[in-house]
């Protein structure tokens, strides 16, 4: 790949094109794009290079279309357009490519993917940064107008709202410089964006009530701000072209009067990411008659509630909700909510939930019979991730390990790996299906061992008893086992029938042993989550979905397809005995690395001033138990589990150990089945009404009767 350059600006469109006829050539010859760009680094300088890596990722987003199929996977076709976004290809660039190699309607789909991504996505900090730059460049050299121009020409809400912040802040200069009443309304009727507008309409009020002058602000048909007759004002602000709730109620009655539902505007609330107007259906009319309205309301109220995709149709007590979207939408950062002062409650472990549309804080209590465990899904970008790393932030922050203990798998290997080394892991996070499978199949042994312990003194039978008796000189701690991507977990062929034994006997009891599993999966396909696991999940957290069956999956509910309106980055629904819209906490662990850090190292290094209850079970020799090794340690076989429990206060020193024992009935059972030619799998099923599906139970008694068998045929070579 040979490359000169001519420093010439008449030349530098023949040079791009010759740079892309010989990036063309390089990729025909089989270098990668690495290489491609090493060649340009040398021989040209940087805005070359730069050109030539941005026709290398368009040249990739061809080739991804670039295949012989009918119809894309609409997950798919999102990825790689958000994918192209975000590395800068020009929306006609995408449209092109789309139009040459999609159908008619996933073109369609890609037109709307690309308004979404530019107006939801997450801008980086740097890019955040540098938009925020430029903004202070125009105030310091320009008038005011050409700033609400710069803002108006930004699709991203949250780079808007950086806009929006930056201009309160420079009306407030010019409040403070005097300028009149008019100099602000005449802003007002500048701009075109209502945000900005209904800020120069309250900086013209501050005027008016620092000078004692009259005003009164009116909006016209065309949308413009007039002044109109005199008139004083009270404590609030007169009309603006923003509706307040009250008329954006009215108008949303008034539209469903027109699709002949007779409905009464009752109340609305202002949340972090959606408003929530409440309506009275008249008598006799059903909910079936709004239930899929959305998109009909973005059709005729889109301008004036700014809708830009379909808002959610609730029933609730009272009534039925719309969540219109917010475009200044707010985000409920994890660090604004706690500051762990104050000892922890020991009796009452939970996770952070998120915010509500009242703004209050909820939190999800692992210890209520109405959760348990949480089953959890939605598509990229939803917000999952954040919600998970939160839980377990809170968790290792908030409880020492002899309260809480944590077993974590994730097999996308890049979820849970900030968290490996923190002394609350009973285990080293499961990172394919093999060691997964191995975690689960220990929490099963571990839940056993502790209704045992249960079992040892009268009136107990759950953790909450248990502490409540013994706490806090003695506390048994609460494991919480998230898994990340169960999908893939239980599409594996070697492991999946572990895998899913193993979570049905955890969800069908563990609840009560104080074991939680809280699963999570982007795709939650009713042909691979068993509906047994499905349904033994008390909690529900439902983020974004791409199809509406996905939202009837992880709901539990055939017709509840509400997470398909959600509007991602941690919109979510969580349902117990009823269904909360909630806005999850924000870790932010890649825009604040160190309070992130910083709360792991408080969390290795806090004062833990309880004496946990232990099992005995160890997780090293019992994987190495599973396998038939044997452990240095010990210098016995582990092939019968052998665990040693904590016994009450009374007897807190004492110990006993557990041991598979054969009475000389089945001793003489076990050997006349074998006389007979029975197979020892067939011996275990008939003595002990054990099969492999019982897991480690059947595989102790398996081992016993290995040995007493081996022991015969020793005694009859002895004989010989």
């Amino acid at each position: 790949m040979s490359l000169t350059y001519n420093d010439n600006n008449a030349n530098i469109e023949f040079q791009k094109q010759q740079l892309l006829t010989a990036i063309v050539q390089a990729k025909q010859d089989g270098l990668d794009n690495e290489e491609i760009i090493d060649n340009v680094r040398e021989a040209l300088p940087d805005p070359m290079v730069s050109y030539a890596e941005t026709v290398l990722k368009q040249i990739d987003f061809r080739a991804k279309l670039s295949r012989p199929v009918v119809e894309f996977n609409l997950e798919f076709l999102f990825q790689v357009i958000y994918e192209s976004v975000i590395a800068g290809t020009k929306d006609e660039e995408v449209l092109s490519i789309c139009a040459e190699h999609c159908t008619l309607n996933q073109y369609e789909f890609v037109r709307y993917a690309l308004e979404y991504i530019h107006l939801n996505r997450m801008p980086s900090q740097w890019e955040q940064n540098n938009v925020y730059q430029q903004m202070i460049e125009i105030v310091s050299r320009s008038p005011i107008e050409d700033l609400f121009e710069y803002i108006e020409s930004i699709k991203n809400i949250y780079l808007k709202q950086i806009g929006y912040e930056v201009v309160q802040k420079n009306l407030y200069n010019l409040f403070l410089s005097n300028e009149t009443i008019s100099y602000f309304t005449d802003l007002a009727n500048q701009t075109r964006d209502n945000f900005i507008k209904n800020y120069c309409c309250r900086t013209a009020v501050l005027v008016a009530r620092a000078t004692g002058k009259p005003i009164d602000l009116k909006q016209a048909r065309d949308g413009a701000i007039i002044l109109r007759e005199p008139k004083y004002l009270d404590n609030e602000i007169v009309n603006s072209n923003i509706l307040t709730m009250g008329q954006a109620g009215k108008l949303l009655v008034d539209t469903l009067e027109d699709f002949n539902i007779n409905a009464k505007y009752v109340d609305a609330k202002n949340g972090p990411t959606f408003n929530r107007i409440r309506v009275k259906l008249g008598r006799g009319v059903s909910y079936k008659k709004v239930e899929d309205i959305g998109n009909d309301l973005v059709q005729q109220l889109g301008e004036e509630l700014g809708l830009k995709v379909a808002p959610m149709v609730s029933v609730v007590p009272g009534g039925v909700v719309f969540d219109i979207p917010r475009l200044d939408r707010q985000f409920a950062y994890f660090r604004n909510y706690f500051t762990f002062e104050g000892e922890p409650d020991i009796h009452s472990v939970s996770i952070p939930g998120g915010v509500d549309v009242d703004g209050t804080y909820v939190e999800i209590p692992l210890y209520s019979d109405n959760v348990t465990h949480i089953l959890g899904g939605g598509r990229t970008r939803g917000g999952k991730s954040q919600f998970e790393k939160a839980a377990i932030l809170y968790l290792v922050r908030r409880y020492p390990p002899s309260v809480v203990r944590l077993a974590l798998s994730d097999v996308k290997r890049v979820t849970f790996g900030k968290f490996d080394g923190l002394p609350h892991l009973v285990a080293p996070v499961a990172r394919d299906a093999e060691s997964t499978a191995n975690l689960l199949d220990y929490l099963v042994e571990e839940m056993e061992l502790r209704y045992q312990e249960f079992e040892r003194h009268s009136s107990i039978e759950t953790i909450a008893q248990y502490n409540l008796r013994f706490a806090p000189d003695f506390v048994m701690p609460r494991v919480i086992c998230l898994i990340d991507e169960c999908f893939d977990l239980l599409s594996d062929d070697n492991y999946c029938d572990r895998i899913e034994t193993a979570l049905m006997k955890l969800l069908a009891k563990a609840g009560g042993a104080g074991i939680h599993v809280l699963l999570y999966t982007q795709r939650p396909d009713k042909n691979v989550i068993d509906p047994l696991i499905r349904s033994n999940f008390p909690a529900k957290t439902a983020f974004v979905t791409t199809r509406p069956e996905d939202s009837c999956i992880i709901l539990g509910d055939d017709k509840d397809k509400r997470a398909v309106y959600l509007l991602g980055y941690g919109d979510f629904l969580y349902k117990t005995t009823e269904v909360m819209r909630l806005q999850a906490l924000y870790v932010a662990d890649d825009e604040d690395p160190e309070y992130f850090q910083q709360l792991l190292l408080e969390a290795k290094n806090q004062n833990d001033p309880y004496t946990a209850w232990k099992s005995g079970l160890d997780f090293d020799e019992f994987v190495a138990s599973l396998y038939g090794e044997s452990s240095n340690d010990t210098g016995k076989s582990k092939a019968t589990a052998v665990t040693k429990i904590k016994q009450s206060k009374t007897d807190f020193e004492g110990s006993f150990s557990f041991k598979v024992q054969l009475d000389e009935e089945a001793r003489n059972s076990i050997f006349n089945l074998y006389q007979k030619g029975y197979q020892l799998d067939e011996i275990v099923k008939a003595v002990f009404n054990l099969s492999r599906q019982d897991g480690r139970s059947y595989k102790k008694f398996r081992n016993v009767v290995e040995e007493f068998l081996n022991s015969l045929k020793g005694g009859e070579e002895d004989d010989i």
